[in-house]
């Protein structure tokens, strides 16, 4: 990435969202909040806000509602908190459920929750917590919830869409060299076992594994329903860096002092590719506001061998908490 980041557009004009329900998650600080923020101005009816924090939640939600420029432009809006904790299935289990009792529609998933632990940590199912929050809990809520948008997408004849938070960290994964995956190797299991993976890979590898995701979940799955896709926006000037070590939080402020954007911008970036591009992103990875062809290793055949591998152990993992469609186990 250059030392200055090019400037980033607003959306174009004329988005309306009214009558439309969008589900953000990570939506009480930096990114999320921006993202839920301008979600409101653009008059999307129904929005719910997913919180590890409920009581926190609640507190954004009444900054939201008093807002001014939300006051003015989405009075009427609705706005529900709703708990999500991304280390464990049981909670993203619990969480569409709930929607699913409180709301038919679901037009927009934006999935920003995530984390960037430098620490080899692990969540209460067993997995690396990297690749629990940032990869593993998107890909059940966005199965969990894929009927519920389907459903919207025949009602309304348009597309709904999910869209993750990703990363150009992903295209520095540590599957390669002497961290390759070994032929006959588990990939879940690698990354809750390996010895070695540099701390600040595991933030990029978790996001490679939803970059992946999505591009075979786009080989087997059309944008006609459901349109998936996946951004980064750049270095943004968020709390994010306040969990990491002293001597590497450092280096990291430094860098945001000097190019970083603000959760604004970052909002814009994230709600082009949730509400602007079209089917054309769909299984892709966008590059601020514009869709980039996969990285040297995922288009490598080692990369290709690791997207099969993955899909077929998410499979496996998914179908344990909850029903698959038939074109998920199906032979493509």
């Amino acid at each position: 990435m250059p030392l200055i980041q090019p400037s980033v557009p607003p959306l174009p004009p004329g988005i309306d969202l009214s009558g439309k329900t969008a589900v953000v998650t990570g939506a009480t600080a930096g990114i999320g909040l921006e993202i839920s923020r301008l979600l409101l101005t653009l008059k999307v009816s129904n929005l719910i806000l997913a919180a590890r924090n409920v009581s926190k939640g609640e507190t954004v939600r009444q900054s939201l509602m008093s807002d001014p420029v939300v006051k003015s432009t989405n009075p009427n809006a609705t706005i529900k908190v709703l708990k999500l904790d991304t280390e464990n299935y049981s909670s993203v289990q619990e969480f569409a459920s709930s929607f699913k009792t409180e709301f038919t529609d679901l037009h927009l998933l934006m999935l920003n929750a995530g984390i960037g632990t430098m620490a080899r940590e692990f969540a209460s199912t067993g997995h690396e917590k990297n690749i629990q929050v940032n990869y593993l809990s998107n890909a059940l809520l966005s199965l969990a919830l894929l009927p519920t948008l389907e459903a919207t997408a025949s009602k309304t004849g348009e597309p709904a869409r999910v869209t993750w938070t990703g990363s150009r960290m992903h295209m520095r994964t540590s599957l390669t060299g002497k961290l390759a995956l070994k032929q006959g190797e588990g990939l879940l299991k690698h990354f809750d076992e390996a010895e070695g993976i540099p701390s600040y890979a595991r933030y990029g590898d978790s996001k490679l594994l939803g970059a992946l995701f999505q591009l075979e979940l786009a080989n087997r799955y059309g944008a006609d329903k459901v349109i998936f896709n996946n951004f980064c926006p750049g270095v943004i000037n968020t709390g994010m860096s306040d969990v990491l070590p002293i001597y590497f939080r450092i280096p990291v402020n430094l860098v945001k002092m000097i190019m970083a954007r603000s959760p604004q911008k970052a909002a814009w970036i994230a709600l082009n590719a949730g509400v602007v591009v079209g089917s054309e992103s769909h299984g892709q990875f966008l590059a601020d506001m514009s869709v980039l062809e996969p990285c040297d290793f995922i288009k490598s055949e080692e990369g290709q061998r690791i997207q099969k591998l993955l899909w077929k152990e998410t499979c496996a993992e998914m179908g344990g908490l909850i029903p698959l469609p038939a074109w998920m186990t199906g032979p493509n």
